[in-house]
């Protein structure tokens, strides 16, 4: 993956991370599907090598 690469699909993940955010409310019948999209977009992250700067 080219460095560009890289930084468009930061970019995509940062977009569905704060999409993800977003959701309301987040109580019980959201929370499961919350928390299963926030693992999954640190796996696909993982897995394309891209790390989120703290």
């Amino acid at each position: 993956m080219t460095d560009q690469e890289k930084q468009k699909a930061d970019e995509l993940v940062s977009r569905l991370e704060l999409a993800v955010g977003q959701i309301f409310p987040r109580d019980a019948a959201n929370a499961s599907l919350i928390a299963e999209m926030i693992r999954i977009l640190n796996g696909l992250r993982s897995l394309l090598g891209i790390v989120r700067p703290h």
